[in-house]
């Protein structure tokens, strides 16, 4: 088995010395081989939104990034595709993860459906998350995290959410923190150890949502929430003080992030570009004045 370890923030910043004491458990649990991966050793450019991927799936193509003969994207798919596990790092920055794990994020799209839709239908993997930030404004760290491992077919069993360490390496003055970050790697690779279906999730607090572990709602109508990772919905209700959300099942029975909610997702994707496709013709003629629309400012190096 392969244990991927994935580092999204500073050489030997705070995150990957999270990281690094997780894979250095795994690696002691025996049985598991350990690679890592820095986002800074690669080169991701960012998705420029032109949907040659979309349009190449709608046409039936491969439905590959355009960019990928010019950077690191299908060598990371690669890697994901390899593994047997994974554990991803990254740093926040203003309430979210860097722009670099972001970056990433957005070009999954662009590996294609032949792969998207692959790794949906072999067995789901166990995966973890460990994020680091230099206060409590984190709090879109995990509900962002957890979109770029549920893509990959994982299962997350754990997350470690380490805040108050701002300089590089200040987490080596937090024992609680590096004894978290071992006890999360015994977790993964207690986990990648067993069959899936027995694997549980083993963080400090399940969360409110049952599938991804994250306390992110947003309100609908009366007492109805809906996670906006997982787009399952359910209803609040207040005993004692306490607030619980009984979740819908048949929502939890179609949840996104499962094959029937991913084929569903192609399919919408296709359809839509599809009805654009056969009103083309009229967006053609009512683009002109947007076009013409006032010159665009820029630097000067750029004029």
């Amino acid at each position: 088995m392969k244990l991927l370890g994935l580092s999204c923030g500073r050489r030997n910043g705070n995150g990957e010395i999270l990281l690094k004491e997780a894979l250095l458990a795994v690696k002691e649990a025996g049985g598991i081989d350990v690679e890592i991966v820095r986002l800074l050793d690669l080169d991701i450019n960012p998705c420029t939104g032109c949907e040659g991927c979309t349009q190449s799936m709608t046409k039936g193509g491969t439905g590959e990034c355009v960019q990928w003969k010019n950077d690191d994207a299908l060598w990371l798919r690669d890697r994901f595709d390899a593994c047997d596990g994974l554990i991803a790092s990254a740093p926040c920055f203003v309430i979210r993860p860097s722009g670099r794990f972001c970056t990433m994020n957005d070009r999954y799209l662009g590996f294609g459906p032949k792969f998207l839709m692959g790794v949906f239908h072999r067995k789901k993997r166990i995966a973890a998350a460990i994020a680091s930030g230099g206060s409590d404004w984190t709090q879109l760290m995990m509900a962002q995290m957890m979109p770029a491992l549920f893509m990959l077919n994982m299962k997350v069993v754990d997350q470690l959410q380490a805040n108050w360490v701002a300089s590089a390496g200040h987490v080596l003055l937090r024992d609680d923190l590096i004894e978290r970050a071992r006890k999360l790697g015994v977790n993964v690779a207690s986990a990648m150890k067993k069959p899936v279906e027995e694997a549980a999730f083993m963080g400090d607090r399940p969360g409110t949502c049952p599938y991804c572990h994250t306390d992110l709602v947003t309100l609908q109508k009366k007492r109805v929430v809906e996670c906006p990772i997982c787009g399952i919905k359910g209803e609040v209700s207040i005993k004692d003080d306490e607030i619980s959300v009984v979740w819908n099942e048949e929502d939890i029975r179609h949840i996104r992030w499962e094959p029937l909610g991913m084929k569903s997702h192609f399919n919408d994707i296709m359809e839509t570009h599809g009805k654009f496709a056969k009103g083309k013709a009229m967006a053609s003629a009512r683009i002109g004045k947007y076009t013409a629309f006032a010159p665009y400012a820029k630097p000067k190096a750029n004029a």
